[in-house]
């Protein structure tokens, strides 16, 4: 299921086409116009789960950030045998607001990349909005009711690879999580130090990169435009 909370209107309206093309659930969430990052993705998150989620009640539940891309076949239920959650690790760093004491543990799930056992969750108030004052990014809400409460035997944590992609002489840092998820690291963002990463031209090359490489070429493409 596709949950949209894209500020531009031609950009909601595209993306619905291709749900609809794909036979893909699609739900706009209201616009939004919330000017920090993690603040409304993590609002969006905690949406679906308490108006969504929490409704269907599924044995398992999980979110992949719009440029977190599945590129090989993975079964997500197995690797959640067993455990309470899965998905990218992250552990809390200094900021402005906060500094780690030598034996700090506290950690997240980054909200792009995570997986929940329903029966886990059920009762707790779920909060996937960022926690800079533990420093926590998207997803940081949750240490208090979930995180800081698991044991190590019921998190599956997903392996992470750097991964380096040269494209029209820009070189650009991305992810590979579990072999199987390709993350296009801050491919949408405004404010990036390489400002190769926010031109229409260059987002094109990572679509079709990202095609080519992975998905066996752009034929079954619907969109031809960035």
């Amino acid at each position: 299921m596709v949950i949209d909370n894209s500020t531009d209107d031609a950009a909601r309206q595209q993306i619905e086409n291709i749900c609809s093309a794909r036979g893909v659930p699609y739900l706009g969430l209201p616009n939004r116009r919330e000017p920090n990052w993690s603040r409304s993705h993590g609002t969006a998150l905690t949406w679906v789960f308490h108006n969504i989620v929490r409704h269907l009640r599924p044995e398992l539940f999980g979110y992949i950030d719009h440029d977190c891309f599945p590129v090989a076949p993975f079964d997500i239920p197995a690797r959640m045998e067993g455990k309470a959650v899965y998905g990218l690790v992250l552990p809390a760093t200094e900021n402005f607001r906060y500094k780690p004491s030598e034996d700090e543990t506290k950690w997240h799930l980054w909200g792009g990349f995570c997986f929940f056992r329903f029966a886990a969750v059920e009762g707790l108030n779920l909060d996937f909005g960022p926690r800079m004052e533990l420093g926590l990014d998207t997803g940081g809400g949750n240490w208090l009711p979930l995180y800081s409460r698991l044991a190590d035997a019921d998190v599956s944590a997903a392996l992470e690879e750097p991964v380096a992609v040269v494209l029209a002489g820009a070189r650009g840092e991305h992810q590979m999580l579990d072999a199987a998820f390709f993350h296009l690291g801050g491919s949408s963002y405004a404010a990036q130090k390489s400002r190769h990463h926010r031109t229409p031209q260059h987002r094109e090359l990572l679509r079709d990169y990202v095609w080519d490489r992975f998905l066996g070429g752009a034929q079954d493409r619907i969109a031809n435009d960035s």
